[in-house]
C-alpha cells in the first residue's frame, strides 16, 4: 500500500517566499551567460555594436512577454511542474510527458551539466594565476570530476529541504547581483588602465573566434547564445507549488524579475564594449575579464573567476531546486514513474526526482563530449557549448508550446478562473511565439546537428508517453 507521500495527491510544502521567488528569476537567468556569450555575440555581429546591443534588447523584451504569459498559466494552476502541468491542461498527458522526457535527458539535465563545467573553467583560471598548469587531456578529466562534485553537493542540499535550497538561491543571487552592478561599472571609473596586460590569460588558447560569413546566419547564431543567457526564468513556475501565495507572487517576480535582469545585461554589454575592441571580445575564453584585468590587474581576473564561480554556483542550485519538480509532476500522471512523485516525509522534498536528474546530468557531464567529432575539438568546441547548444534548441520547443497553451486554453476553457491575466493580450503572447518560431528556423540552420538532435528526443518522448498512457487504460479496465 502507497503511504500518504506516494499518493499522487500529496502536495508540497509552500515554503518559498515573495523575495525567493524574485531571487529564483533573477538568479537563475543570470548564471555562466553573461560571462561567456557576450563573446560569441561579438564573433558573429562583427563591427555592428548597435545590432548587439539591440539583439540583447529584444531578446529580454521577448522573454519577457514569455514569463507574462507564463504567469497567467501558474496564477491559473500553481501547481508542481509548471510547463508539464500547462502542456497537459491545453493538449494532453502525452505532451506533457514529452516535455518531462526531453527535460530529464537533454534539456534540464544539459543546463545542469554545463552550469557545472563554467564553474570548472572558472576554476582552471584560478588554478592557472596560482602557478597549476595542467594540459588538455588533464583538464579534460579534472573538468569533469569536479563538475560532478558540484552536482552531488547541490543535489544534497536540495534533498535536505526547499528551505535550503531557498536560502543558497538567495545568498547567491544577492552576491552576483552585485557583482553583476560592478562589471557593468568597472569601464566607466577612473581605476587601473592595465591596458598593457588585457591579452594575458584572457585569450583562451583553444578557442578560435567565429569569422561570420552571413549577417543573417551570424544574427541567428548571436540569437541562440543570447538566449541562453536569458533562460531560467520559467524555473519560477515549477516551484509554484511550494510558494507562498503564488496567484500574486509569482506573475510579480517574473515581470519584476526580467526587467531587472534585461536592464544588468544591457549595461554589461555596454561596459564590455567600452573596455575592449571587438576582435578582443570575440577571441576572449571569459569576455568579462578584459575589464578586471585593465582595472586591476592579474589579481582583478582572480576576483572574476571567484564571482564567476558563486555566479554559476546560484544558478546550479536553482536548476537543481526546480527541475526535479517535472518528474514529479510526471510522477503523478504516470504510475510506471510512480517513485519519481514521492515525497520525502522528513525534509518534504523530491527526493528521488532529485537524486534520478542530478545523476544523469553527472553522466552528461562525462559523456556529453563523446562524439562530437575531431573537427569540433580542433576548432576549440567546448564541452560548456556543445551541452549548451544541444540544450537550447530543444527547450525552445516546449517553451513555444507552453507559452502557445495560453491561447489554447482561453479558447478551450475561458470560464476558468485566472487570478492574473497577460497585458495587451494577445500581442504579448503572439510577438513570443512569432520570435520563436523564427529563433528555432535560425537555430536549426546555424546548428542542424542539434536541432535533428532536439527533435529525435521530442519525437521518442511523444512515442513513450503514448505507450506509457496505453498501459495505464489496460491497467486500469
Amino acid at each position: 500500500m502507497a503511504s500518504p507521500s506516494d499518493s499522487p495527491d500529496a502536495s508540497l510544502r509552500p515554503a518559498l517566499g515573495t523575495f525567493t521567488a524574485f531571487t529564483i528569476v533573477v538568479g537563475g537567468v543570470i548564471g555562466s551567460g553573461i560571462f561567456f556569450k557576450p563573446g560569441v555575440v561579438a564573433a558573429n555581429t562583427g563591427d555592428h555594436r548597435l545590432l548587439a546591443l539591440s539583439l540583447w534588447v529584444v531578446c529580454g523584451l521577448v522573454n519577457l512577454c514569455g514569463a507574462l504569459s507564463q504567469a497567467e498559466l501558474a496564477a491559473m494552476f500553481p501547481h508542481a511542474g509548471g510547463s508539464y502541468v500547462y502542456l497537459r491542461e491545453a493538449y494532453g498527458r502525452v505532451w506533457a510527458f514529452a516535455w518531462a522526457w526531453a527535460e530529464f535527458w537533454v534539456v534540464r539535465t544539459g543546463a545542469i551539466a554545463a552550469l557545472a563545467v563554467a564553474m570548472t573553467m572558472s576554476m582552471r583560471g584560478i588554478l592557472a594565476s596560482a602557478g597549476w598548469e595542467f594540459d588538455s587531456g588533464q583538464w579534460r578529466w579534472i573538468e569533469k570530476f569536479s563538475a560532478i562534485g558540484v552536482i552531488v553537493l547541490l543535489a544534497t542540499v536540495n534533498i535536505a529541504g526547499v528551505v535550503w535550497g531557498g536560502r543558497t538561491q538567495n545568498a547567491t543571487t544577492i552576491i552576483k547581483v552585485l557583482f553583476i552592478v560592478a562589471l557593468a561599472l568597472l569601464p566607466f571609473l577612473p581605476i587601473g588602465a592595465h591596458v598593457a596586460s588585457s591579452g594575458a590569460g584572457i585569450v583562451a588558447a583553444d578557442v578560435v573566434p567565429t569569422t561570420t560569413v552571413n549577417l543573417w546566419v551570424g544574427i541567428g547564431a548571436a540569437l541562440a547564445a543570447i538566449m541562453w543567457t536569458y533562460d531560467g526564468w520559467g524555473n519560477l513556475t515549477v516551484v509554484a507549488e511550494e510558494v507562498k501565495s503564488p496567484e500574486r507572487a509569482v506573475p510579480l517576480a517574473l515581470a519584476g524579475g526580467m526587467l531587472i535582469v534585461i536592464a544588468l545585461y544591457v549595461a554589461v554589454n555596454v561596459g564590455l564594449y567600452r573596455a575592449a575592441s571587438n576582435a578582443e571580445l570575440s577571441s576572449a575564453a571569459i569576455p568579462a575579464a578584459i575589464a578586471f584585468d585593465r582595472a586591476f590587474g592579474p589579481d582583478g581576473r582572480n576576483l572574476l573567476y571567484a564571482m564567476l564561480m558563486i555566479s554559476v554556483f546560484g544558478a546550479l542550485n536553482q536548476n537543481i531546486l526546480t527541475g526535479p519538480r517535472v518528474l514529479l509532476a510526471a510522477g503523478r500522471d504516470y504510475d510506471a514513474i510512480a517513485v519519481l512523485r514521492r515525497i520525502d516525509p522528513r525534509t518534504g522534498t523530491p527526493a528521488v526526482a532529485i537524486a534520478a536528474l542530478s545523476a544523469w546530468a553527472c553522466v552528461l557531464v562525462l559523456f556529453g563530449d563523446v562524439g562530437i567529432g575531431a573537427e569540433m575539438v580542433s576548432s576549440g568546441r567546448r564541452l560548456f557549448d556543445v551541452l549548451t547548444d544541444y540544450c537550447i534548441f530543444g527547450g525552445s520547443i516546449f517553451y513555444l508550446l507552453a507559452v502557445l497553451a495560453v491561447f489554447a486554453l482561453r479558447y478551450q476553457r475561458p470560464a476558468i478562473a485566472r487570478p492574473y491575466r497577460i497585458p495587451l493580450y494577445p500581442a504579448v503572447p503572439a510577438i513570443f511565439v512569432l520570435f520563436y518560431v523564427w529563433l528555432l528556423a535560425m537555430m536549426a540552420i546555424a546548428n542542424p546537428r542539434e536541432a535533428v538532435a532536439g527533435l529525435a528526443f521530442v519525437g521518442v518522448g511523444l512515442a513513450v508517453g503514448i505507450a506509457l498512457g496505453r498501459k495505464s487504460k489496460r491497467r486500469q479496465t
